[in-house]
């Protein structure tokens, strides 16, 4: 980074518009990682925008199904669950599914979105998460499994976007020419990840999680479907149990992220100091 108060120095924003941008690798895994906490976003009266990085054109167990075909019953599946949980924007990017990358296309893309929206927190995939897997001697009926390489994929393009690219001006000059500012993000947010640190009480948006997943009609059998809301709620409830172990925190449901602050703003260090001050 250079000095900032230089002549012709471009300003590097840091004031959100939207509270939230949710990025997911494929079609369902906003759902999964972040849609109950998206949900209670949007009751609190904040914008939430959702971005998909891939096509979803691998996620079929037919070998004849069109690319295309899947590709636009994926995206019109996710915007009825955005629908669902009241978030007001969804991005598909499109790239090909089961081979996204680390590339300045992908870094580009996502550069562009985090200077449009200037979300206050970004959310995503962690990608230092590459196996999930209990010890085989306490649970030896128990399996674990490979994370999925567009998930890692897509949290490492975030977290690169998010610093150096997104807040500086020299980084995809293009970018100014569209209008679209430096900025910098306040926190991120990463789901399934091995070093939880916040939980979200999602008591009162949970049973929206379920119903949105349920509109993924693509990804799941009928009976899942059907169960998908009681589901949700069991896998929360032990995040919520959790929560209470590791924090003391007294909640019915929740989900669980790994929270990173990035930028604290003025007025809230001076806010926190004269607290302290207090006490």
């Amino acid at each position: 980074m250079g000095d900032r108060t230089a002549a012709g120095a471009v300003e590097m924003l840091t004031t959100p518009d939207y509270e939230a941008m949710v990025i997911g690798a494929h079609p369902d895994d906003c759902d999964f990682g972040a849609s109950a906490t998206s949900a209670l976003w949007v009751k609190q009266g904040k914008k939430v925008v959702w971005v998909v990085m891939t096509n979803g054109a691998e996620g079929s167990e037919i070998p004849e199904l069109g690319d295309e075909e899947l590709r636009v019953m994926r995206e019109q599946e996710q915007r009825l669950a955005c629908e669902v949980l009241g978030v007001q924007a969804v991005e598909f990017l499109r790239f090909p599914d089961g081979h996204l990358t680390n590339t300045e296309e992908t870094r580009r893309a996502v550069t562009r979105l985090i200077r449009k929206y200037r979300p206050r927190v970004i959310v995503t995939h962690d990608p230092t998460q590459h196996i999930y897997a209990p010890d085989p001697d306490a649970e030896p009926n128990a399996t674990g499994y490979i994370n999925h390489p567009d998930h890692r994929a897509t949290g490492s393009i975030v977290l690169d976007s998010v610093f150096p690219f997104s807040g500086n001006p020299r980084s995809f000059r293009e970018l100014l020419a569209e209008g679209l500012q430096p900025y910098r993000p306040h926190e991120l947010y990463l789901f399934f990840s091995g070093q939880i640190n916040t939980y979200i009480d999602v008591s009162e948006t949970i049973n929206l999680k379920g119903q949105g997943l349920q509109c993924h009609v693509s990804q799941f059998n009928p009976d899942d479907r059907e169960k998908m809301v009681e589901r949700v709620r069991e896998r929360a409830a032990m995040v919520a149990k959790e929560a209470k172990e590791k924090k003391g925190l007294d909640m019915e449901f929740a989900e669980s992220f790994r929270r990173i602050k990035i930028h604290i703003p003025v007025e809230v260090k001076a806010e926190t100091a004269g607290a302290e001050a207090e006490a």
